[in-house]
């Protein structure tokens, strides 16, 4: 079986979108890539357990006079990714802007999950951290779970990677994909348990009557 998915990556400018994307499908890493203008596109093909995943992500523009074209790229999406920089309080704050446009512009059902990056810095000097994930994990507890999901846990869709190293990075897809696989299958179960009932319902009212007389 197959699925496609589209994934959008938002976030401020400089918090490394395009180095964990490009970490993730090409396995590379480059210091210092040029800001992305618009949008870059790159695809990789997964396979988990018996589906072919095909993944469409979409690196936007952090950098403020290209806001206005990223719902081109998210209003069709079935991911976004929300980026911050854990060295940086003001690129967490800034996020809230990009969860907030999502809400107001793309279907309830969109999943959203959140990633911290360059890990790398802080495991280098703790010092460096101004985003404890405990405060991402909150955030997410508080505002991911409004769809009313009994005891959501906020770091189900936290993470924090360093694409320099290599670290979280293929986890955070992984897990994201497992979850697109998990709705689907969801949603599949449900249409055929409806056409069984479907089908219960054709042949009860289709059974013959049963006259019954005297003598």
């Amino acid at each position: 079986m197959s699925l496609d998915a589209k994934i959008v990556l938002l976030g401020s400018q400089g918090v490394g979108k395009t180095s964990f994307v490009v970490r993730y499908v090409r396995n590379t890493f480059q210091q210092g890539n040029a800001s992305t203008i618009g949008a870059s596109f790159l695809a990789k093909k997964v396979m988990i357990d018996d589906y072919v995943v095909r993944l469409q992500i979409w690196d936007t523009a952090g950098q403020e006079r290209f806001r206005s074209m990223a719902p081109m790229y998210y209003r069709s999406a079935t991911c976004g990714i929300l980026c911050y920089d854990i060295t940086s309080e003001a690129s967490f704050k800034a996020m809230h802007s990009w969860l907030l446009e999502l809400k107001e512009n793309v279907d309830s059902g969109l999943m959203i999950h959140i990633v911290g990056t360059k890990l790398d810095l802080v495991n280098a000097d703790p010092s460096k951290r101004e985003v404890p994930f405990e405060t991402c994990v909150a955030y997410a507890s508080k505002y991911l779970s409004s769809g009313g999901e009994d005891g959501f846990d906020g770091s189900e869709a936290c993470h924090e990677i360093s694409a320099k190293d290599d670290e979280g990075v293929e986890e955070v897809f992984e897990v994201i994909t497992r979850k697109l696989i998990e709705k689907r299958r969801m949603i599949e179960d449900n249409y055929q348990e409806q056409q069984a009932r479907r089908q219960t319902i054709y042949v009860h009212n289709d059974e013959p009557e049963v006259k019954s007389g005297c003598c």
